[in-house]
């Protein structure tokens, strides 16, 4: 993640119909970085089960070499922000 460009992406899939989204975003610029290293970095990667319930969402979570499946009802405090900034970003 230090190195220019990388990439964040969130796909929510699961819920009664299994639909499936996706939002990605290229981080070009070191302005840009600076602004998605802390959210990213407060992230607990390693401390996610990613285990999901029946017709619930989960989100995966991939930013360079780092990767977490989430279950919704455990999205809260730095998870939470980076999906929901990297929605508004991606439009």
């Amino acid at each position: 993640m230090d190195d220019l460009p990388f990439v964040i992406t969130v796909v929510r899939s699961g819920g009664f119909a299994g639909l499936r989204r996706e939002w990605t975003i290229e981080v070009v610029a070191a302005d840009e970085a600076e602004r998605w290293r802390p959210i990213i970095e407060a992230c607990p990667w390693s401390d996610v089960r990613g285990d999901g319930y029946p017709d619930g969402y989960v989100y995966d979570f991939r930013v360079a070499d780092h990767e977490a499946v989430v279950p919704e009802r455990e999205l809260d405090g730095p998870w939470r922000e980076l999906a929901e900034q990297v929605r508004r970003y991606a439009g």
